[in-house]
């Protein structure tokens, strides 16, 4: 029987959500953390000690991380998250300098956030930035110019007073070609069909079983991954996991 060889690295403040990226450009993957620690990957599976990559972060620390490549550079840069609802600044832009190091900026934003997402949404070729309030009342939308600038899009509601956890996905689950938004509530999906151009129809909802604890997308009932209608899956925190297949044609 072959043996298993572990390999772990330290992060001493918990570490916090997982990017993997490559950071450095040596064609070898790196891994950063909401926990304002980078580690550079050797390629065999370890990786060096972590290290601070922000000198000033929020009192409150990091609550989510993204890497994409924002201003088209082909470096991998970051964004990461504040929930503190009263900051005035919750969402801080990192671009790679290509020397090791990060230049930062921020994105000012009414609500605490707690989950980054860089995608394209409007279909210009530039990343663009998904914000996620920290209950389930919406996303904020912010378009990315392909210079690292990020100006504000639409606000995407979710359920009006919920206090859970607003995890957001955006994928294209009409099989259109066109990024949608599906926003979690405590026990609704609020799902935005995308029309291009970051616009939207109106919303139309999905009942959940109680207490969900996150939400996926994937190809689970047999379809192939380019037919583009992926299913939900949704982890519930009282009772298993319940998946929604795609009925779209």
């Amino acid at each position: 029987m072959a043996s298993r060889i572990w390999c772990t690295t330290p992060t001493p403040n918990s570490g916090g959500w997982v990017v993997l990226a490559d950071f450095n450009n040596d064609g070898i993957l790196d891994f950063a953390t909401s926990g304002n620690l980078l580690a550079l990957g050797n390629g065999d599976g370890t990786f060096q000690t972590p290290a601070p990559f922000v000198s000033d972060p929020p009192s409150s620390g990091f609550s989510g991380i993204a890497a994409g490549d924002i201003n088209n550079d082909g470096w991998a840069d970051l964004v990461l998250t504040n929930s503190e609802v009263d900051s005035g600044i919750n969402a801080y832009v990192l671009m790679n300098d290509q020397q090791g190091g990060f230049t930062q900026t921020t994105v000012p934003s009414s609500v605490g956030t707690q989950q980054p997402i860089l995608v394209d949404v409007n279909g210009d070729g530039n990343l663009d930035l998904v914000l996620s309030g920290v209950t389930g009342d919406g996303a904020d939308l912010y378009l990315g110019d392909g210079t690292g600038a990020f100006t504000p899009g639409p606000s995407l509601g979710g359920m009006v007073g919920d206090l859970a956890p607003g995890w957001v996905v955006v994928a294209d689950v009409s099989g259109d070609g066109i990024p949608d938004v599906l926003i979690q509530g405590l026990d609704t999906v609020v799902v935005y069909v995308g029309k291009g151009n970051a616009k939207y129809e109106s919303p139309f909802y999905i009942g959940l079983g109680w207490a969900p604890a996150d939400l996926f997308v994937a190809n689970l009932h047999g379809q192939k991954p380019s037919a583009g209608v992926p299913d939900l899956v949704e982890p519930d925190g009282n009772q298993g996991v319940m998946v929604l297949p795609n009925t779209t044609k």
